[in-house]
């Protein structure tokens, strides 16, 4: 049996406010991709469950103009910006 006892201390409310932030800060890193790992084009399905729209509404937004693809080989991308834009609409 393990014997485990609970420390209590006191500290001031700056201290314990630095301490949460710390905390908050390196758990929102790990969930929050950093710049340097997000794409710079995303596939249809992946822009599609970003917006939030069936794959048949981003074709008629590329035919219509409001959102433009980028042709690579015979894939289909949208690009980050366009994307994020394009986000700030619908929101």
């Amino acid at each position: 049996m393990t014997n485990s006892a609970i420390q209590l201390m006191q500290i001031d409310i700056e201290s314990f406010g630095q301490f949460i932030q710390k905390l908050v800060r390196e758990e929102l890193e790990k969930v929050i991709p950093t710049q340097s790992k997000e794409k710079e084009f995303y596939t249809r399905e992946e822009t599609a469950k970003l917006l939030n729209v069936s794959l048949t509404t981003l074709f008629h937004w590329n035919n219509d103009g409001s959102l433009k693809n980028t042709k690579i080989g015979n894939r289909v991308y949208y690009s980050k910006d366009e994307v994020f834009s394009k986000l700030k609409q619908v929101s």
